[in-house]
């Protein structure tokens, strides 16, 4: 599977967003048509207000999600015809846009990801 990378974001609180095309070909004239959304988080205590971490060592938090954490969306549409391919790419990554990236962009998402990676352990 082809990663083709349509856009960087910087998002307000620092962190990077990369979307990517991860779209195949699943017969001569349709596809598979697939947005692929990520953040990388790295492990850092300044992500956390005072008394966020609840008693918890920041080295405590690493050894159990490591340096850095991760945030992937991916949605997909099935036997999407070749001529309608752009529009839906186009139409999937203007939702999550709308939808997730003002999620994303809050002050408190890279402290959130980081406590719940931690509290999946």
């Amino acid at each position: 599977m082809d990663e083709t990378l349509i856009e960087k974001v910087e998002l307000g609180n620092g962190q990077s967003l990369t979307i990517e095309d991860l779209s195949k070909k699943i017969s001569a004239d349709a596809y598979q048509v697939i947005v692929e959304a990520r953040v990388k988080v790295a492990v850092e205590e300044d992500l956390f207000q005072a008394g966020e971490l609840g008693g918890i060592s920041m080295d405590d938090i690493r050894k159990k999600v490591g340096d850095q954490v991760e945030f992937e969306y991916r949605t997909e549409r099935n036997f999407i015809m070749a001529p309608d391919k752009e529009a839906v790419f186009k139409q999937l990554v203007d939702t999550f846009k709308a939808t997730l990236m003002p999620y994303l962009s809050k002050s408190d998402f890279p402290a959130k990801l980081v406590l719940k990676e931690y509290s999946k352990m």
